[in-house]
């Protein structure tokens, strides 16, 4: 779906330092945020759900506008990821497609819902993890914008140039 190959990680024997099990340790990078291998896995699985039981879900994802090859320092990355993580509900699976873009799964979130928690981020981004670049949101919704994993993807990318066009 992201166009990268999943890489599987075994999760150590014993609990880290901060309480956190194997198996969670295992699921998230070092930002806290999920791997992108986990995303697409639930991406999937809810997929499959929405269509069997008609429900709605959306995709959500920011990215800070930098200029080309420019990396953000790691701390203003590790801020927006807490910043993301904690503005979403527990069950939500947020996570990074690369650097500079962070995406989430929102359950249960129709395109207005989304929409609201997308700005809400984007705008709470710009506010505390202030950088040179600006920040951008985009959103696609399960059967409005599509009805398979790349479908929504590209959808929500092209909303994020389409937010960064915009500004």
């Amino acid at each position: 779906m992201f166009k990268r190959k999943p890489k599987i990680e075994t999760p150590a024997d014993q609990p880290s330092a901060n309480g956190a099990s194997p198996v969670d340790h295992a699921l998230r990078d070092e930002l806290g945020l999920y791997h992108l291998w986990y995303l697409e896995l639930r991406l999937a699985e809810e997929l499959d759900r929405a269509a069997r039981t008609e429900s709605v879900f959306s995709l959500v994802a920011w990215q800070l506008r930098v200029l080309p090859d420019e990396i953000p320092h790691f701390d203003l990355l590790e801020q927006a990821a807490k910043l993301i993580t904690g503005s979403l509900r527990n069950y939500d699976i947020p996570s990074r497609i690369d650097t500079v873009r962070f995406v989430a799964i929102l359950y249960d979130a129709d395109l207005a819902d989304a929409s609201t928690v997308a700005f809400r981020v984007k705008g709470d981004l710009q506010i505390r993890a202030p950088s040179a670049g600006k920040w951008q949101a985009g959103v696609a919704t399960f059967q409005r914008d599509g009805l398979d994993g790349d479908a929504l993807i590209s959808a929500t990318l092209r909303r994020l140039e389409e937010d960064a066009r915009a500004a």
